[in-house]
């Protein structure tokens, strides 16, 4: 989870930020969201790919779910430390659509999670089958 968020944002605000602003001679601002929204899903998609990959990789047992999990145990979170702060659940989402959004990313972020997590899994039995089989011919 938390490598998934690193991953955001460095692709959104770190190593990508100026070659995009480049490409699309746009400036991030509330006029040009539309244009950079699909943007932001593929990379908020593509973090949580990795992150749960990395979450079912770790996991002692039922590593699909593991890996499945990140993206909505990263949604409870924010909501959850809003509430301790004092603030609303969801700050910002104060309209249909920006609701919508968030449900956009929300879906797309735990069906990336999720094949991240097969991913995660089939590497995870991978290297189970080579470790086994070098242990077998003595070579670990």
């Amino acid at each position: 989870m938390l490598v998934a968020f690193v991953l955001v944002l460095l692709i959104v605000f770190g190593i990508l930020a100026p070659v995009l602003s480049w490409v699309f001679q746009l400036e991030p601002s509330s006029t040009s969201f539309r244009n950079f929204a699909p943007l932001l899903l593929f990379v908020c998609a593509l973090s949580f790919y990795f992150g749960g990959m990395a979450g079912a990789y770790k996991a002692p047992d039922r590593q699909r779910l593991h890996g499945t999990l990140v993206a909505p145990a990263a949604f409870v979170i924010s909501p959850a430390v809003n509430l301790i702060v004092g603030k609303t659940p969801f700050p910002g989402i104060d309209s249909v659509g920006t609701a919508l959004l968030a449900a956009a990313f929300l879906a797309a972020s735990v069906a990336a999670a999720y094949v991240g997590s097969r991913r995660g899994h089939a590497i995870q039995a991978h290297n189970e089958r080579v470790l086994r089989r070098m242990r077998r011919t003595g070579r670990a």
